[in-house]
């Protein structure tokens, strides 16, 4: 993929304005942009995903989040209650979801699936969340819905 500058497009993106998240994203979630602005749909940030968990905004947008809180990840992530992605506004899961259905190599620290597997997604709404911090310094930081209002599975 391309790298992109998120900081070409703060007016577009709404950055600057908190009224809401933006109708339509560019490309790269903040979750996966470095501090310069520049990422990539392959790898989340360790750094963006403490921002967005101890700032309380959203891992695509990187606007103040609302309620309900939507967690976005594998069917797997979801069953085990750990989500490796920051919560996002419920308009903001959907463009993640367009972004993640078209990817075609690995995707926020998800390896490419098997061949004749499909990769699918789960989106769950929420209340709210509790940060697990990894028991190891190369560990992941996970996400657990507190009260999970609505569970949708997005093949």
């Amino acid at each position: 993929m391309s790298a992109l500058r998120i900081g070409e497009g703060l007016t577009r993106l709404g950055l600057g304005d908190r009224s809401g998240p933006p109708a339509h994203l560019v490309g790269v979630p903040f979750v996966c942009t470095d501090p310069s602005g520049v990422g990539d749909l392959e790898q989340l940030r360790r750094a963006r995903v403490l921002q967005c968990a101890l700032s309380r905004v959203c891992a695509v947008c990187a606007q103040t989040l609302t309620h309900p809180l939507v967690l976005v990840g594998t069917p797997a992530e979801a069953d085990d209650n750990a989500f490796r992605v920051p919560p996002v506004h419920p308009g903001c899961s959907d463009e993640l979801l367009s972004l993640l259905h078209a990817a075609t190599g690995p995707v926020l620290g998800h390896p490419v699936p098997a061949a004749g597997r499909e990769r699918g997604w789960t989106v769950v709404a929420t209340g709210g969340f509790d940060l697990v911090r990894p028991g190891t310094r190369d560990g992941l930081h996970l996400f657990r819905p507190n009260s999970v209002v609505e569970r949708r599975d997005d093949a």
